[in-house]
């Protein structure tokens, strides 16, 4: 069912696991890639040293620890400095990196490693980092390597960063598709469904009730005296009294269900497999709610009743439109007949069936 329109947090979330895609708030872990860097390159330690804009949602190390992890980050970040590949044998050698404390401090890091991780752009984002506790030789190709492996670091980061960035593309686009079906579909003070979509849907349910040889009603309902509350308690209290009405009948009807506004304080209902009499129920149930509704007026509180008229469709009848002229002359008669009441109309021509006096 259409109606009511989709929420957007829902739609949300079916795109999220349709791209299986994670949202900005949480990290993707490629521990598989840096396992596999460590194991052919023969390396304990390895981490792809990220700038903060991908560190946030990004995370690829292998064998740090969560006790080291931010101290070897911290040394990574200097190789993010370098436009090639490089490697030091034993950084306790090198001035550059002596006399930082993760040299010395436990476990030490003793050989150095790291290539650049590019966009396709070649602007560097990071280093992928190699690290050991204990000085190693490092030849050429080994640099090859390591740079190959960067290289997949980098394109998994530019891919999965711009899926992200679709994604989001996708539910801005998703959002707006319920902002439109909003503006287009519902009644822009109540969020009931406004005249063309209700008069579209009920359509569809006049059909498939006369497909499936289902029983379907439809109620014409609306505001006793309505014009009486606007001339003594203003438009704004009026306009209140809408809405709080269209909130009590949605709580009191099913998913799918529909109500419409069809103008003013005019409104209706087209209930999917239910008879006239169980609609007569319904309709008496909301006639007791919205008479305990309490509105605050010019001269204190007030409250406000309805009249509702009750038909069903024809044999013949194709779309609702019948049902609802007959409806709605069930409900001039409840307005003759002394308001706050439902009557029912029968198919045939005939007196009215009273339904609640």
């Amino acid at each position: 069912m259409i109606y009511p329109p989709p929420q957007f947090e829902q739609q949300k979330s079916e795109v999220l696991q349709r791209y299986r895609i994670l949202n900005g708030s949480e990290v993707h872990v490629a521990g598989q890639i840096a396992q596999t860097t460590a194991l052919a390159l023969g390396v304990p330690v390895v981490i792809a040293s990220l700038n903060e804009r991908y560190r946030t949602w990004y995370q690829a190390a292998h064998g740090a620890g969560e006790g080291n992890l931010e101290r070897f980050y911290a040394f990574s970040s200097r190789a993010n400095l370098s436009d090639s590949a490089f490697a030091l044998s034993d950084v306790r050698e090198d001035p550059h990196f002596a006399s930082d404390p993760a040299v010395s401090g436990h476990p030490p890091i003793v050989f150095f490693a790291g290539a650049p991780l590019r966009d396709p752009d070649g602007k560097r984002f990071g280093s992928l980092c190699l690290i050991d506790h204990q000085p190693k030789e490092f030849g050429e190709s080994d640099l090859r390597l390591l740079e190959s492996f960067a290289g997949l670091v980098s394109q998994d980061i530019c891919v999965r960063s711009a899926a992200r960035y679709a994604v989001r593309d996708l539910i801005e686009a998703e959002h707006d598709k319920c902002d439109l079906f909003d503006m287009a579909m519902t009644d822009p003070l109540t969020k009931a469904l406004n005249r063309r979509a209700f008069f579209r849907f009920a359509e569809r349910e006049v059909l498939r009730a006369s497909r499936h040889a289902k029983p379907l009603t439809a109620i014409m309902f609306d505001i006793d005296h309505f014009k009486r509350v606007n001339d003594v308690h203003g438009h704004g209290v009026g306009d209140e009294v809408l809405t709080r009405l269209v909130q009590c009948v949605l709580k009191n009807i099913r998913d799918e269900d529909l109500l419409g506004r069809l103008g003013g304080e005019e409104f209706a209902l087209v209930l999917p497999e239910t008879e006239p009499l169980r609609a007569a129920i319904l309709a008496n149930r909301l006639r007791d709610a919205i008479k305990e509704l309490s509105f605050p007026g010019k001269t204190g509180p007030f409250s406000i009743t309805i009249s509702a008229g009750i038909s069903e469709p024809g044999f013949a009848d194709i779309d609702i439109q019948p049902a609802l002229e007959r409806a709605d002359a069930a409900l001039y008669r409840a307005k003759q007949n002394g308001r706050n009441r439902v009557e029912l109309a029968p198919l045939t021509s005939g007196g009215p069936t009273l339904a609640v006096a």
